[in-house]
């Protein structure tokens, strides 16, 4: 079975207070109708397959929502892509115009909801510790700079300009979920 989708749970650190063991994740996603759900690392990003069903992958991600809650007591949002997305924010080298040898991490930023960002691209933050480099429909490319601890927050910069709801994952954890897609 190809999987379709992916489910990205925002502030999600699998077995951590608050959050859901990989068991609990998954078989919530599958009583909620999902056909077959693959864990991918431990930020609650999930592969989801929904079988024919035209717009059911969001469908099921509310429907888990409250056995993860009654579960584990998780409560965070999940923004939900087709996989083809997430492929076509990442072709090429979408960071090859502001990569240098500051660079700490390069992003993406997926976004439910809020207005447009209201600056233009490419945009550097005050403090030179982010770029937001490209905005596709539902995500912003960024490259953050600084340490960890010390760098810009891609996700807190996104909700604050655009009111939507957010969750960060790094170019190299997209690339390897895609990666894992394509091996079934």
């Amino acid at each position: 079975m190809a999987f379709s989708h992916v489910v990205l749970y925002r502030a999600m650190n699998l077995g951590h207070r608050g959050s859901p063991v990989r068991a609990d994740l998954e078989r919530a996603l599958l009583d909620a109708g999902a056909a077959e759900v693959r864990s991918f690392q431990t930020n609650g990003t999930v592969l989801l397959d929904v079988g024919p069903s035209a717009g059911a992958a969001e469908v099921v991600a509310r429907a888990a929502a409250p056995l993860l809650a009654e579960r584990s007591g998780y409560a965070g949002a999940a923004l939900v892509r087709p996989l083809g997305d997430l492929a076509e924010a990442v072709d090429g080298d979408p960071f090859a115009l502001t990569r240098d040898e500051r660079t700490y991490r390069e992003t993406l930023t997926f976004v439910d909801g809020g207005e447009p960002l209201p600056v233009a691209l490419p945009w550097t933050d005050p403090r030179d510790l982010l770029d937001l480099v490209a905005a596709r429909p539902g995500v912003v490319l960024a490259v953050v700079r600084g340490g960890p601890g010390t760098g810009g927050d891609p996700g807190s910069v996104v909700e604050r300009m655009t009111g939507g709801v957010t969750t960060t994952r790094t170019l190299g954890t997209v690339r390897r979920l895609l990666t894992a897609a394509s091996a079934g």
